[in-house]
């Protein structure tokens, strides 16, 4: 299994140090400083984001990329336009509803909150993933990041204390984005 150039001089090499022990090898430290560690402030506000959200009492869900058209075409209004940008297919689908790229997560959201309804009364959702658009000029599409927050249901749950279980509503929403993106401004 020895290759070729490099390769095969590192294979011979590895395999000396195999037949010799790796334990008889000696220790030593690196000669060199390592390089500067360069941070990533899109990542970093991504995770500030989502802990910001987690801490105001959503939940995140991680949903399939894939969806169709029409999984897509749910999420508007009957009397709203189709969309008409083009979908990024997939070559060789992992299933028949997962044959395209999501235009957005929001979709993917309501999906979550349709299957959950049944099961529970209150709903705070959100999820931060990526949306699909075909570009114009190259192979891959243009990835856009997006994020969807959905809340259905009480403020909180009837319990043994009293607690406000009024309905959420445009006020709840307006809070948790106002604090989302003073958090993210700073």
């Amino acid at each position: 299994d020895i290759g070729e150039g490099i390769t095969g001089k590192a294979d011979i090499i590895e395999e000396i140090a195999r037949v010799y022990g790796y334990d008889n090898i000696p220790e030593t430290r690196m000669a060199d400083e390592l390089p500067p560690q360069l941070g990533n402030p899109a990542l970093d506000n991504e995770e500030r984001a989502r802990d910001l959200l987690v801490a105001q009492g959503l939940q995140e869900i991680v949903s399939y990329r894939f969806t169709t058209p029409e999984r897509e075409s749910r999420r508007l209004r009957s009397d709203t336009p189709p969309d008409d940008k083009p979908y990024v297919r997939i070559a060789n689908p992992i299933a028949p509803d997962k044959a395209v790229l999501r235009h957005s997560v929001l979709a993917s959201v309501l999906d979550a909150a349709e299957r959950n309804a049944r099961v529970r009364e209150r709903l705070a959702l959100f999820e931060i993933g990526p949306a699909f658009l075909a570009s114009e000029g190259g192979d891959l599409p243009d990835e856009l990041q997006r994020i969807a927050i959905l809340l259905a249901g009480p403020r909180t749950l009837p319990g043994w204390q009293p607690a406000d279980t009024a309905p959420m509503d445009f006020y709840d929403i307006k809070g948790i984005l106002t604090s989302l993106l003073n958090c993210l401004c700073i």
